[in-house]
């Protein structure tokens, strides 16, 4: 069974960046590094509203699903969230729900605690069974376009 569970620095960090490793490797839209990670991780975990935004899934105790938000104000003054693509091992990640649980635990917090009523989630449009999994959410497209280049 699968249990939302909340991060723990002291005895979680290393199957996070176990997960991380596997993630990066075959999952994620984007390219990071370990290190780059590890230090993000542990600037999160000083900060008690970025520390309690780390949801983990577990399954028999395993760590098999984690979802990370971001915060950031923008030039008129608003607050805006972008929930992160959620980090799963490739063999833990198929029809287990386990994106789906993260999710729904992330938009939670970010509407109760943080008291931000929208939030972003980044999504290749090749990735369909994330797009279906948003759709199931009720997650649409945002109107607002995003371009970007390499600096």
């Amino acid at each position: 069974m699968i249990v939302i569970d909340r991060y723990d620095p002291r005895k979680d960090k290393e199957e996070i960046l176990e997960i991380f490793e596997d993630f990066i490797e075959n999952k994620s839209y984007f390219f990071s590094y370990k290190e780059r990670f590890e230090s993000e991780l542990n600037k999160r975990v000083l900060d008690l509203k970025y520390r309690n935004s780390i949801i983990l899934a577990r399954e028999n105790g395993k760590i098999v699903g984690a979802g990370f938000v971001s915060t950031y104000i923008d030039i008129l003054g608003n607050e805006n969230c972008l929930i992160h693509q959620v980090m799963t091992k490739k063999e833990d990640s198929y029809k287990r729900s386990i994106e789906e649980r993260i999710i729904r635990e992330l938009m939670k917090y970010v509407k109760t605690t943080l008291k931000i009523n929208k939030a972003y989630i980044k999504c290749r449009d090749s990735d369909s069974a994330l797009r279906s999994l948003l759709l199931k959410l009720g997650i649409k497209k945002s109107k607002e376009v995003l371009y970007g280049t390499e600096l």
